[in-house]
């Protein structure tokens, strides 16, 4: 009888040992790309020259791993940014010489900053004559903030690998 219990023990043991492997997994994956997003996003914010915060929102973990769905989904607005955005930062100023203003270290030639009908400020500018329409001024997101995730995920085996034996160990260590 007491071989039967020991069987029972055993079994019990390794369900529970394969359940804390799968959370120390989800843990591992979600702490990945809670820091794959806070590096590319400060990375790019500091290349296009704006606040973290202002990028930051752009990407959002929109699937967190759990134990039974190990996966991580990062959603990324890859759209263009409005330029007014670059003014959020104190440092940066708006400057014109020439036909040419500059906010930060981006220039726009013909631009001027207009209130618009829905109560926004942007920086507008013109292409062409006169008689032709304006368009709201945009910094390109896509390709940096691509370029910056991938950089960030390119070890990403690694870096899971790491992650994994630390949380596992640390859990192993508490029991």
């Amino acid at each position: 009888m007491s071989k039967i219990t020991g069987e029972r023990e055993l079994r019990q043991a390794m369900q529970k040992l394969q359940r804390d492997v799968n959370k120390q997994a989800a843990k591992s994956l979600r702490k990945i790309a809670k820091s794959a997003m806070k590096k590319a996003t400060k990375n790019v914010a500091q290349q296009i020259g704006v606040n973290a915060k202002t990028v930051r929102g752009r990407a959002r973990l929109t699937f967190s791993p759990t134990a039974n769905n190990p996966k991580a989904i990062i959603r990324v607005n890859r759209s263009h940014m409005p330029l007014i955005r670059v003014l959020e930062t104190k440092r940066n100023r708006i400057s014109s010489r020439k036909g040419v203003l500059r906010v930060g270290r981006h220039s726009v030639s013909r631009g001027f900053v207009q209130r618009l009908a829905n109560g926004r400020t942007h920086i507008m500018f013109r292409q062409g004559r006169e008689r032709y329409g304006i368009d709201v001024a945009k910094i390109p997101l896509a390709t940096p903030l691509t370029n910056a995730f991938q950089k960030e995920l390119v070890d990403y085996p690694e870096q899971l690998r790491q992650e994994l034996s630390k949380n596992l160990s640390a859990s192993l260590r508490r029991k």
